[in-house]
């Protein structure tokens, strides 16, 4: 188990990278950037359970907080909310063909996503207009990157999904 959480850290560090750094402007699409680092949340509740979902959500959320200077939680609450629910199903309940994880990333996606927009009308302004102008791109958007990228975290973390049946 400890192969899982090098690799997780390691996951989580490049992703968070990957979000934060201006280098990878280039996957920004009309404005949106995709949340590489949720795709790893997401991924790690998927295939590990509630428990470990929260746990890479939260602490996902609060480097993402640290490395954007939003407020402290504004990042970390959604991703640590949907990390567990994603957890609790998991692949137990979502089979992983491409459409199930499709699906599943853009509904997660959209519900981190009206947690951040409730909790910036908490922290400071938001517009309700961001549901689409905001939200339903970037879900989309990860929605269309999940399917490659659980692919790959598959055959990263194969032998530990085999040990546990999947």
């Amino acid at each position: 188990m400890i192969f899982v959480y090098i690799f997780t850290a390691l996951l989580l560090v490049i992703s968070l990278i990957m979000q934060a750094h201006t280098s990878f402007d280039v996957l920004r699409i009309a404005g949106i950037k995709p949340d590489l680092l949720f795709i790893t949340i997401v991924y790690c509740g998927y295939s590990f359970g509630s428990f470990y979902g929260e746990v890479t959500g939260f602490i996902g959320g609060l480097l993402h907080d640290a490395a954007s200077h939003s407020p402290l939680g504004l990042l970390a609450l959604p991703k640590f909310v949907v990390g567990y629910i994603v957890g609790f199903f998991g692949r137990s309940v979502f089979k992983g063909t491409m459409i199930t994880v499709f699906i599943l990333l853009f509904a997660a996606s959209f519900v981190k996503g009206v947690l951040t927009l409730v909790l910036c009308y908490i922290f400071s302004e938001a517009t309700a207009s961001s549901v689409f102008t905001i939200i339903f791109p970037e879900a989309f958007y990860n929605a269309l990157l999940a399917p490659p990228l659980f692919f790959l975290f598959d055959k990263i973390f194969e032998k530990e999904l085999e040990r546990e049946g999947y």
